[in-house]
């Protein structure tokens, strides 16, 4: 009870956000998950972001869609009930880690093991899991990660099959949910060596049926999707480590991140919500924080290695962490994204262990008087704990919004195109939904960091569109034009741009350019309703009304609701 309480205390300052960033994919904007509970045939019979953007390929998380689709039929778009629902999954899954301690170390003292579930549910780096609705997935892989092992192990201790099938079921789960669950082939055989005397047999038993579900779960994967990789080239805002110009610079740079998600471990601040592009640069070997990483990483796998044999915690932790991240460690695959914090929700767990054991060993080596070592254990264990209590209530208040955590992420990672064009969207957004002078001030305001975004990373393309269209709001057409030049030189066929330069000459009455760039969307996208609806007023203008009547039925057949085209074509009928 006390470890439900602190979980769901630390994070009850979160009850009150609204949805941010990522929202939107799996939530707000997911057209399946809006559905409800209609929208599950859909869910299983997709990809992961299908719903949202129409693209079938390189996940299949069902399950936390199906989860999400629920909760969207019993309580809408209730920002404040779904986060609710967030923070009460996470302390019970604080629980459930503490119920799967106990089976593992079950020869341990529990007062180490609640210290371990503490300091884990109240460590800083697992803000954006909790804070965040999209990382509903890393929460129910999470969950259904620690009762695979959980029931595997205790059909270990006790032979009923009945546990086995539980395992087997829970890891499927676990898949469906996020697919870093692949871990689990390495980290149950891992779990049953070092705390249980196991043969390779009764080790086979176990793994046997959880790398039969996995293969399983490949081939719905498989059939599922298109795709299941990225189907373009990886840009550098995406992952840095595209900009890399060799594999030594790649596997170096790489490095040198993996030791900030490592020190993000030991000291958790700053935090951030995105770490992109040029935040961290490219390095090669010669770096010296590189070098001290391999240096430092080559010890610790030596004596990982040499404490194999008695089954240290050492070991342990380490050989965890190692399979637990591999995944998300760019090392293997390139995935979208340079560093995230979520990534290391279910690793840190390696890291809680090693923390409260290593306390505990430093300490007896030290002082061996046993009352004496009890209490300052304690008081150093509590003092963490408030201190990560402290970081993790601060950090969940830059949740609160989306301006809230654009502003906090330019001051935790200035130097991040990502972040400015974040920010500046933001403030953006904010003048459009006002009429007044005081619009000026929050264009002004985006202007300003859409500019550092594309100083930082000249290739930023959504900066720069979105300059385009802070300056449109503005009324500078001139500027606006400029900006939107710049986005179609890095992306030629980006068609709100083509839309929007067809548009400033429409407003010049050069009707000639105006239907030269609005055809140009045409050929790219033959069903782009604006390029349609906009091709329409230009004939109407040149008094081609034939022309004018065709594209305007074109437009309002894909979009009914278009207010404007409607009235232009009641205009164009009643003339």
């Amino acid at each position: 009870m006390i470890l439900f309480v602190a979980a769901f205390a630390a994070y009850s300052n979160t009850l009150n956000h609204e949805f941010v960033l990522d929202d939107e994919i799996v939530f707000t904007k997911n057209k399946f998950v809006q559905e409800g509970l209609s929208g599950i045939d859909d869910i299983l019979s997709h990809g992961f972001l299908y719903g949202f953007n129409q693209r079938n390929d390189q996940s299949y998380r069902p399950l936390t869609l199906i989860n999400l689709a629920i909760e969207k039929q019993i309580f809408g778009n209730n920002p404040k009930a779904i986060h609710w629902m967030q923070v009460l999954i996470y302390a019970i899954s604080i629980v459930l880690l503490y119920q799967f301690l106990m089976l593992l170390f079950k020869n341990t003292d529990r007062s180490i093991l609640f210290w371990i579930t503490l300091l884990f549910a109240l460590h800083p780096i697992h803000t954006e899991v909790v804070a965040n609705i999209k990382s509903r997935d890393e929460l129910l892989h999470f969950i259904f990660a620690i009762l695979t092992l959980f029931y595997a192990i205790k059909y270990f201790d006790y032979k009923k099959t009945n546990y086995l099938w539980y395992s087997v079921g829970f890891y499927l789960f676990a898949l469906l949910s996020k697919e870093m669950a692949v871990t689990l082939i390495v980290i149950l055989p891992l779990c049953l060596w070092f705390f249980r005397t196991v043969d390779f047999k009764k080790l086979l038993s176990i793994s046997g049926p959880i790398i039969c579900v996995f293969v399983l779960y490949l081939g719905l994967r498989n059939f599922i999707l298109d795709a299941v990789t990225f189907d373009e080239e990886m840009t550098v805002i995406n992952n840095t480590l595209a900009a890399a110009t060799s594999i030594s610079e790649r596997l170096a740079t790489n490095i040198y991140i993996f030791s900030e998600y490592v020190k993000l471990l030991f000291f958790p601040h700053p935090l951030s919500w995105d770490y992109s592009y040029p935040h961290f640069s490219i390095v090669d070997f010669s770096n010296k924080r590189v070098i001290l990483t391999l240096i430092l990483f080559f010890f610790a796998l030596t004596a990982a290695i040499m404490k194999l044999k008695s089954k240290s915690i050492f070991s342990f932790c380490f050989f965890f962490f190692i399979a637990a991240f591999s995944v998300a460690s760019n090392f293997f695959i390139l995935i979208g994204s340079t560093l995230g914090e979520r990534l290391l929700f279910f690793p840190s767990l390696a890291f809680s262990i090693f923390l409260v054991f290593g306390i505990h060993y430093v300490l007896k080596s030290v002082f061996q008087d046993k009352s004496r070592n009890t209490t300052l254990i304690n008081g150093i264990l509590i003092l963490i704990s408030l201190l990560y209590l402290f970081k993790t209530v601060d950090r969940n208040a830059d949740w609160k919004n989306s301006l809230a955590l654009f502003e906090a992420g330019v001051e935790a990672t200035p130097n991040n195109t990502r972040v400015h064009s974040a920010l500046a969207s933001a403030y953006r957004q904010k003048g459009e939904g006002i009429r007044s002078m005081e619009a000026q001030f929050w264009y002004q305001k985006a202007i300003n960091h859409y500019q550092e975004s594309i100083n930082l990373y000249e290739g930023n393309v959504d900066a720069h569109y979105n300059l385009g269209v802070t300056y449109m709001n503005l009324g500078n057409d001139t500027k606006a034009k400029t900006a939107f030049e710049n986005c179609l030189s890095k992306e030629p066929n980006h068609l709100q741009a083509l839309n929007n330069l067809g548009v400033i000459y429409f407003r010049l009455s050069d009707y000639n350019n105006a239907l030269k760039y609005f055809t140009q969307c045409l050929k790219i996208d033959e069903n782009f309703q604006n390029a349609l609806a906009n091709i329409g007023a230009v004939h109407h203008n040149l008094g081609n009304f034939n022309e004018a009547k065709s594209f305007y039925e074109r437009a309002l057949q894909l979009n009914p609701n278009d207010v404007n085209t409607r009235n232009n074509y009641q205009q164009l009928m009643n003339r």
